[in-house]
């Protein structure tokens, strides 16, 4: 009986050794875990305004703002690279092991981040060789729009609705980019269908007095206006004409608007497209 009690004693004893090491070690595990959520959070706010810190600061200098933003970005990734390690090293995983386990799947992960190396690599491409800066407009395989700034692996770009267009840095360096801005000036192509009827040196003389009357039009080049196409039921003329580049789009809306006023007042004919319908009469 005797020893049963001991057995007994003794397996209670254990059992309370064991559900106190469980309470210390989940006790400990939740404050080490508390802290590694903290240490990320600040971590978080610091990367971000370490970022923006050093965009600010290198904005001031002769540096171009494009490389101040992309240089921010790497700053605020480091920021972020540091206080993951600190967190981890929170948790007081064994990060011998975890740098192993990582070594064992080194093959996949780099397949996984390929991408990523390629578009920091390209990034600093862009940097280096400056293809564009920002606030230039460009354009590329069917996207539009103006560089607002640079990633560590991605470029946004704004276009001219306010939409915001992210795009790896790889697709800009190994794609076609159209950048519209870095001449300064745009050619801005019109076209604009008049009558066979319609007197075509009255329609010309219209459009080269429009031309000459708005300052926003350049003297150098001069406007080319000349006859474009012959359409079914309309001659196109076209008028090329020179702008700065911010002028652009408020050049075109406003020579859209002017251009329609003046054929009506002058009574020159804008066709519209019809089909005449001939029946034959029956036997």
């Amino acid at each position: 009986m005797a020893i049963y009690m001991d057995a007994a004693w003794n397996m209670k004893m254990a059992w309370e050794d064991f559900s106190s090491r469980l309470g210390s070690w989940a006790t400990g595990f939740a404050w080490n875990l508390l802290a590694a959520a903290l240490i990320l959070l600040c971590g978080w706010w610091l990367a971000r305004l370490a970022g923006k810190l050093t965009k600010k600061a290198m904005a001031k200098g002769p540096m171009d703002p494009l490389a101040a933003s992309f240089t921010g970005s790497v700053v605020k990734g480091l920021v972020l690279l540091v206080a993951g390690v600190s967190a981890v090293a929170q948790l007081q995983v064994d990060i011998t092991s975890l740098i192993a386990a990582l070594g064992a799947a080194g093959l996949t992960a780099s397949f996984a981040l390929q991408g990523s190396l390629s578009n920091f690599v390209s990034g600093m491409q862009i940097i280096f060789t400056r293809p564009f800066k920002m606030g230039d407009y460009l354009s590329f395989e069917g996207h539009e729009g103006t560089v607002k700034r640079i990633e560590v692996l991605y470029t946004i770009l704004a276009t001219f609705d306010n939409k915001e267009v992210v795009v790896p840095n790889s697709k800009m360096t190994s794609s076609i980019v159209v950048n519209f801005t870095s001449n300064g000036t745009r050619r801005l192509d019109l076209s604009y269908g008049i009558s066979y009827q319609a007197d075509l040196a009255l329609a010309k003389s219209l459009l080269e007095e429009l031309a000459g009357r708005d300052s926003r039009v350049l003297p150098d080049p001069a406007p080319v206006i000349a006859v474009g196409q012959w359409q079914e039921s309309a001659v196109t003329l076209v008028m090329k004409v020179w702008c700065k580049q911010e002028e652009y789009w408020n050049l075109f809306y406003s020579m859209q608007e002017k251009v329609k006023e003046a054929f009506d007042k002058a009574g020159v004919e804008i066709p519209f497209p019809q089909m005449d319908v001939h029946i034959r009469p029956e036997k």
